[in-house]
């Protein structure tokens, strides 16, 4: 059972006479004006209660007060009809997928018009998406900028968007003995959905910029191929812009450590071993994890022009909130009518 279960009450006790500053901050940018009326209308709805198996034990009380109920407020003030894209931003392994499992859930438990969809989701077929990552250093079998059908996934969300219900492809990356395939579709008629992604919102390096810039962490130091393919990614990304310009409100998980991932997806692809029976070996971990560090420029993850940005420690822990918005009132309800 997680943390937040086996000591909600003292917890939140004092979440309510002392609430953190940052979560302050956050809920009047959500249009919420007393924290203490937020805390007790959802506990009213049974919060604490819904999905409590779908968190890790060791899961704490920020993930779910300070990230997925302010997410599931969005969606309770969305007027109904209109489309509001959310953008998810994380790294590999931090908990984003765990936390999307756990918002499909609460929101059909509390019947909120949200659902969640991962750009891993649009990844190729196999046979093509092995054709887009031949030839990558690592030798990674998707991830990259260039492993996503971009066609695919713009003509859905601007369906969506629209106000159409779109079919949304779903991506099991269990199949083909780790490799991943698509696997089946959804439907998606949800008036808030959010897009998750480790590189969600990440932008080309200014032209001046070098394509070596932010590699001096690495060790061992990045090498010649790796960056010959940092410039390849760097045109994929180009091709991911008009995506990222459907989202509404941007959120991001930032790692205070960028080689956290290293231990998180080591951590995931033991579980997924364990419960699936099947996962990337520790080589190709390796590889991945390499991949992560060296594809994409550390200052390009540093500079995502995100709305909120919630800082995550190693052990996945939220330490605090940067609202990044100018306008403290972009994410309140009144903007959220379209």
């Amino acid at each position: 059972m997680p943390l937040f279960w086996r000591r909600s009450k003292l917890d939140l006790d004092r979440s309510l006479d002392h609430p953190h500053s940052d979560l302050q901050h956050l809920l009047q940018s959500l249009g919420v004006s007393d924290p203490n009326r937020w805390f007790d209308h959802w506990l009213d709805r049974g919060i604490d209660s819904v999905g409590q198996e779908l968190w890790p034990t060791d899961s704490t009380a920020e993930w779910l007060w300070w990230l997925a109920v302010p997410l599931l407020t969005i969606a309770e003030a969305v007027p109904q009809g209109t489309r509001h894209l959310i953008g998810l931003s994380a790294l590999p392994g931090c908990g984003k997928t765990t936390l999307g499992r756990w918002l499909d859930h609460a929101a059909k438990e509390l019947n909120l018009s949200l659902q969640v969809v991962s750009i891993d989701d649009f990844y190729w077929e196999g046979p093509a998406l092995e054709i887009a990552m031949q030839g990558n250093p690592w030798g990674v079998p998707r991830a990259l900028p260039g492993s996503h059908d971009l066609a695919l996934m713009q003509r859905s969300l601007t369906a969506w968007k629209q106000g159409e219900a779109v079919d949304l492809p779903r991506f099991d990356k269990a199949l083909r003995n780790g490799r991943g395939d698509r696997s089946g579709w959804f439907q998606c008629d949800a008036d808030v959905l959010i897009l998750e992604g480790w590189f969600l919102g990440c932008r080309p390096l200014d032209s001046q910029a070098s394509v070596d810039c932010g590699a001096d962490h690495l060790n061992p130091p990045i090498q010649p191929e790796e960056l010959s393919y940092r410039r390849i990614v760097q045109n994929q990304l180009e091709r991911y812009q008009p995506i990222w310009d459907l989202i509404d409100h941007l959120w991001q998980l930032s790692a205070d450590d960028f080689n956290a991932p290293s231990l998180w997806k080591q951590q995931q692809e033991s579980n997924q071993r364990r419960e699936r029976g099947v996962g990337l070996t520790s080589q190709q971990v390796d590889r991945f994890i390499r991949m992560v560090l060296t594809a994409i420029p550390s200052i390009s993850f540093e500079s995502i022009n995100a709305d909120v940005c919630l800082a995550v420690d190693t052990c996945r822990r939220l330490s605090r909130i940067s609202l990044h918005c100018c306008d403290q009132d972009s994410l309140s309800s009144d903007s959220l009518t379209g």
